[in-house]
């Protein structure tokens, strides 16, 4: 339904589509994106063969009204290229990056050993990390970029925020490197090769933030967590515990968490998911790889929907006589279609108010006719009416003159007599 609160017109919503003809990994690619952009995105938006030929901006006007559609994400593919869209609604800006190289979220979770699954953890939106975008002397195309990537998810205010809803966390990094540069048109590479690889490209991961406390033995800490131990070699518990002989692992043993770095532990201000995570509880803090994995390549941004004109271009240099040109020949191109729109919408209305005059002529004509019909038939019923009235009075006359005649000729009669 529509929005109402301020609240929710104020929250990034965003919707990923795909258009054209596309591979069945990109489909696929399309699912894992929705998924990392939830719970505020068309996770079951359909696409259909007509609605993957409309533009961005038919999307745009349609869904960022009512539904407050703020960013759109479109995937295109041509060939081997593949192209992903970043535009925000109504009015831009749109980035344009090409998909160097992903990887899917099921590719991830085959080569893991134990997966992370939680359908609670997209009940909430995830944090939000970009890395080495540089600060405020950065290029102008990099900042836009950050920009961009922090605003498609909600703003986290960290004095009201719940620990218990910070389950997942995105990571923008924005890979340099000092590459001598080389002019595409020569460069030889298939693209997603290890060969295939430029300056300024960002990566794309999302993590699960799992946590386990610390300081507890490894098998105190699956008594806790209510993982059941083999217990079919010892006589009880405390055996196992104190891995007496027949336990089938050595004495104490420390948590996996504990093994690693211990900046990884924190002192939790609340509870947080899993056993033994409790407030004032130190635990070690994990990230686990859900998927999607990309690598991306900035090659064009510009200023509309879609359209308008080429802020910046990786591969494509202007000087400022030739971006002046440009921008006259689009201008005068912008004037002239709504000089011929204009005139379009005079030459259509100038028709229409033909036909209503011609409609209006027809209605008046026919209207006249039906007139003189009735005038004509009203006129004859009042000649039939009259010859009605003239008969009856004339065999009024004739009746009155045999009375008299009768009348006459008895009298003679009597007098004869």
């Amino acid at each position: 339904g529509a929005l109402q609160s301020n609240d929710e017109l104020k929250t990034p919503r965003s919707l990923v589509i795909r258009r054209g003809k596309v591979e069945s990994e990109l489909i696929e690619l399309v699912s894992d994106l929705r998924r990392l952009m939830r719970p505020y995105t068309a996770v079951n938006f359909k696409e259909d063969a007509r609605n993957r030929k409309l533009t961005l901006s038919h999307y745009a006007n349609s869904l960022s009204g009512g539904l407050g559609v703020t960013h759109i994400l479109a995937i295109s593919q041509n060939g081997s290229r593949v192209t992903l869209r970043v535009g925000r609604t109504p009015s831009g800006p749109t980035l344009s990056f090409r998909i160097k190289r992903f990887t899917l979220g099921r590719q991830i979770r085959s080569v893991q050993r134990r997966p992370y699954d939680s359908a609670r953890a997209f009940e909430s939106p995830p944090i939000v990390v970009t890395n080495n975008f540089g600060d405020a002397s950065a290029a102008p195309h990099a900042k836009l970029m950050k920009v961009t990537f922090q605003n498609l998810f909600p703003a986290i205010n960290v004095s009201t925020v719940k620990l218990s809803e910070c389950r997942r966390v995105v990571l923008f990094n924005y890979v340099r490197r000092d590459l001598p540069e080389v002019d595409p048109s020569k460069k030889k590479v298939i693209p997603g090769s290890d060969e295939d690889v430029e300056d300024e490209e960002v990566e794309i991961r999302h993590y699960a933030i799992r946590a386990k406390p610390v300081g507890v033995d490894r098998k105190v800490r699956r008594l806790v967590e209510a993982k059941i131990p083999n217990l079919s070699k010892v006589n009880d518990i405390a055996d196992y515990i104190t891995n007496q002989p027949g336990a089938n692992a050595t004495g104490g043993d420390l948590s996996d968490s504990e093994a690693e770095d211990e900046t990884s532990h924190v002192v939790l201000p609340g509870k947080f998911r899993g056993k033994g995570n409790n407030k004032s509880q130190t635990s070690a803090l994990k990230l686990v790889e859900l998927g999607p994995r990309l690598r991306l390549k900035l090659y064009k941004v510009e200023r509309g929907l879609a359209s308008g004109d080429v802020m910046y271009h990786a591969y494509v240099h202007k000087t400022p006589e030739e971006v002046a040109n440009l921008k006259n020949r689009k201008d005068g191109e912008v004037a002239l279609k709504k000089r011929r729109r204009e005139e379009q919408e005079a030459n259509v209305a100038r028709k229409k108010q033909v036909k209503d005059d011609k409609k209006l002529a027809r209605e008046a004509r026919k209207k006249a006719r039906e007139e003189a019909a009735m005038a004509e038939l009203r006129g004859e019923a009042a000649r039939r009416n009259d010859e009605d009235s003239d008969e009856e009075s004339s065999r009024d006359e004739s009746s009155g003159s045999e009375e008299s005649s009768s009348g006459g000729s008895g009298t003679e009669d009597s007098d004869s007599e």
